[in-house]
């Protein structure tokens, strides 16, 4: 057992049927996500060197790490599902806000529904 899993033993992640366990690692892994995207979204637009990318792609090399660990507590599914969900929705939101992307109209309720979707996956009965 490692620090991490003596940080996750020692917590209660269960709010009444809701354990936030999954929202947590899967949080960890979008920050990676984010690290890693918006230094390749950096380095497109020339406002940081080629020489970044090793940074890019070791950051996003500690992300199998922590999916095992992921997937040990709450299973690939739930892992992966909240892990993309907080990363597409995150990463929409800094291309929007930080890099002046687009979103329009209806696509704006797929970013809501994402959102639903976290909560329906929080859910557990046991």
């Amino acid at each position: 057992m490692d620090f991490f899993d003596v940080f996750v033993k020692s917590i209660n992640w269960k709010i009444g049927h809701f354990s936030v366990l999954p929202i947590f690692i899967g949080t960890l892994m979008a920050f990676i996500d984010i690290l890693m995207m918006g230094l390749s979204k950096m380095i497109s637009l020339k406002e940081v060197s080629t020489r970044f990318i090793p940074v890019a792609m070791l950051l996003y090399g500690i992300q199998p790490l922590l999916f095992l660990k992921g997937i040990r507590y709450d299973g690939m599914v739930i892992t992966n599902l909240v892990w993309n969900l907080i990363s597409n929705v995150v990463i929409t939101i800094i291309g929007v806000a930080v890099f002046g992307e687009t979103l329009k109209g209806i696509r704006w309720i797929g970013i809501g529904m994402g959102l639903v979707s976290l909560a329906l996956l929080a859910y557990s009965e046991n």
